[in-house]
């Protein structure tokens, strides 16, 4: 392929730049002090709630009896052990779960054929809730580590593979023959007009996989796990130390707040590089 065709190739994807544009216009301004001053309001309802009416301390604990909880278990050296533990399972398994993806949603979204074959199988798999299919992968796989990333992985694969292809396929029909009139070849259409399409999407398919993954794994620690935080979470419950698993919950809720956080940076980075370009 000549220097000319990539050109004109590119220039074809170019015009994807109306996605961008578009989808630049749907992402909310950032207000961060009003996020922050939201959630300092809360905090400060919350521990006026349990000062003024006095809720069953089994099921309700304030925000001070968190702080403490966390610094014991910190003191106790085990906290930031299964902090640890869990974000190494996570971030293996996310990674594994986001690269099978997107690997997949684009050579389906890219094939009629493939997605007419593979298709129903992602729909009745993503349709299965990880909690039926947790018990199953511990079985297969063993009490360890490699189980819950496995877990872990799925529930990451299934809304980006989904989104990625949907992404692909949104692609306009006007911008792949232009490829196929340059005679670009498939990796160069891949490159310069389906998968810079599909971005938007794929990041969608992300925000989705992050909390999939979240939930998957605090489940998978609930089958014979020794550490991590649902390991934490499940042997709180069964002890009735509501302060630690609210310990745990709060964990959960800023990992899940920063998690988003960086999706939204990368949204507003993608849109502000594709109207640079």
């Amino acid at each position: 392929m000549g220097l000319s065709t990539r050109v004109d190739t590119e220039s074809a994807a170019a015009d994807n730049v109306r996605v961008s544009d578009a989808f630049r216009r749907r992402l909310p301004r950032p207000n961060w002090w009003q996020s922050v001053v939201s959630v300092a309001v809360g905090i400060v309802l919350w521990q006026l709630w349990v000062d003024w009416l006095h809720p069953n301390p089994l099921a309700i604990v304030s925000p001070t009896q968190v702080v403490d909880a966390a610094r014991n278990m910190a003191d106790a050296g085990t906290l930031w052990t299964d902090i640890w533990l869990s974000l190494q399972i996570f971030f293996l398994g996310f990674a594994l779960g986001f690269a099978a993806g997107a690997l997949a949603g684009v050579m389906v979204g890219a094939s009629r054929r493939l997605n007419a074959f593979v298709g129903p199988w992602i729909t009745i798999f993503y349709s299965i809730p990880i909690i039926a299919l947790a018990p199953l992968f511990i079985i297969w796989i063993g009490f360890d580590m490699k189980a819950r990333v496995v877990i872990v992985a799925v529930a990451a694969f299934f809304p980006v593979v989904i989104n990625t292809r949907a992404g692909v396929q949104s692609v306009e029909r006007g911008l792949r023959d232009v490829c196929t009139a340059f005679r670009a070849t498939r990796v160069e259409s891949f490159r310069y007009v389906l998968i810079p399409g599909s971005v938007p999407y794929i990041l969608a398919g992300v925000r989705l996989a992050l909390g999939r993954g979240l939930i998957a794994l605090i489940f998978a620690d609930f089958f014979g796990a020794t550490a991590g935080l649902g390991y934490v979470l499940n042997t709180s419950q069964s002890s009735v130390q509501t302060a630690n698993v609210y310990v745990v919950i709060v964990i959960l809720a800023v990992l899940g707040l920063t998690f988003n956080a960086v999706v939204t940076l990368l949204e507003r980075r993608f849109a502000s590089y594709r109207d640079a370009a």
